[in-house]
C-alpha cells in the first residue's frame, strides 16, 4: 500500500536534491514553496519505483498529484498510483501538468484522460538580463519609475540577513493595513502566513532575500530561492505603496544583487487576481508557462 508522508521542514536533506536536479522550471517544484505554503495547500510526497510523488491534501477525500519526479519508470510509477486511487476509491487527477508532462500522459494513456488548462496557475517567467538591464521602449514605464526613485529618495539595498527579518516582519503588517488585508479575504490571509513562515525560516531553508531602505525605514523586501541552476525563483515581493517606485526598485536591485548566475527568473502565478496580472504582463514574460490538471476519465 502506497503511504504518503507530510513535508516537514525536516525533509529538506532528501527532497531537495532530488527537485533542484530536475529541469522542469515549474514554482511548485521549489521544496522552501511547499514549506511555506504547507498551511494552504498541505503538502505530502511518497515514493513509487524511485519516482517521488508530490501531492495536495488540503482535502484529504480529493488529493491532487504532481507528474512523478526523477529518471526513468514514468509508466510504473503513474499505473501504481493509478491503482491506488482505484483501491482508496478516490478520483485521480494530476496538477502542476506543463505541456511537456501532458504531451507524455497522452502518449502513454491515449484518450484516457481529460485535461483542463488552469490560466491562473501559469507560471511568469522573465530573462534575468530583462529585468537587470530593462533595455528597449517596452521597458521604458519601469526605467521611469527606478530614476523617480532615485531622485526622490535617499535608499539603500541590502542583502537580508537574519538582523533584517523583525523589521521587514512589521514592515509586512504595515502592507497588510496599507491594503486593506483583513476581513473575508482568505487568499490574502494564507499569504500572509506564508510571508511570515519565510521570516521566521529564512535561514532554515537557506532563502535569498532582499531588504530596501528609505531613510533607515524597510519599505520594500523580497525573498526567493533557486529553483535549480537554471532559474530562480522569486517567492515574495512586498513594496509599501506610499513610495512610487518601490515595487520596481526592489525587482531590479535583488535581480542585480542575486540573480545574474541565472539564465531565468520564475515570478509564479497571478492566481486570477487582475491587478497581478497586469504588474506581471507588464514586465514581458519570456515564457508564459502553462499548467494543466488531467483528470482520469472515470469509465475506464
Amino acid at each position: 500500500m502506497i503511504t504518503f508522508k507530510p513535508v516537514r521542514l525536516t525533509d529538506q536533506t532528501l527532497l531537495q536534491p532530488i527537485l533542484q536536479q530536475n529541469p522542469s522550471l515549474l514554482c511548485n517544484w521549489n521544496f522552501s514553496n511547499m514549506i511555506i505554503w504547507s498551511e494552504a495547500f498541505a503538502p505530502y510526497y511518497t515514493f513509487i519505483n524511485d519516482m517521488l510523488i508530490l501531492a495536495v491534501m488540503k482535502d484529504k477525500n480529493n488529493p491532487l498529484f504532481n507528474f512523478p519526479i526523477g529518471n526513468d519508470n514514468i509508466k510504473e510509477s503513474m499505473d501504481a498510483l493509478i491503482a491506488y486511487t482505484r483501491e482508496t476509491k478516490i478520483v485521480f487527477r494530476l496538477v502542476n501538468l506543463t505541456d511537456d508532462m501532458k504531451n507524455i500522459i497522452e502518449e502513454i494513456y491515449p484518450q484516457q484522460f481529460t485535461f483542463e488548462e488552469r490560466r491562473d496557475q501559469f507560471d511568469y517567467i522573465y530573462k534575468v538580463e530583462d529585468l537587470l538591464y530593462l533595455k528597449g521602449k517596452k521597458y521604458q514605464s519601469k526605467r521611469n519609475h527606478i530614476n523617480k526613485f532615485k531622485n526622490s529618495y535617499s535608499y539603500q539595498y541590502t542583502p537580508m540577513s537574519a538582523a533584517d527579518i523583525s523589521a521587514c516582519a512589521e514592515m509586512h503588517t504595515l502592507w497588510m493595513e496599507e491594503n486593506d488585508c483583513g476581513g473575508d479575504n482568505c487568499l490574502l490571509e494564507l499569504e500572509y502566513c506564508a510571508v511570515r513562515i519565510a521570516l521566521k525560516l529564512f535561514d532554515e531553508l537557506s532563502l535569498k532575500g532582499g531588504v530596501l531602505r528609505v531613510d533607515n525605514q524597510v519599505v520594500a523586501f523580497t525573498i526567493g530561492q533557486a529553483i535549480n541552476d537554471k532559474i530562480f525563483d522569486v517567492q515574495v515581493e512586498k513594496a509599501l505603496k506610499q513610495y512610487q517606485g518601490a515595487y520596481t526598485m526592489i525587482n531590479q536591485q535583488f535581480v542585480e544583487h542575486e540573480m545574474q548566475h541565472f539564465t531565468y527568473v520564475n515570478r509564479e502565478e497571478d492566481l486570477n487576481e487582475a491587478g497581478l496580472r497586469q504588474a506581471k504582463l507588464s514586465y514581458h514574460p519570456s515564457i508564459l508557462l502553462k499548467k494543466h490538471m488531467a483528470t482520469l476519465n472515470e469509465d475506464l
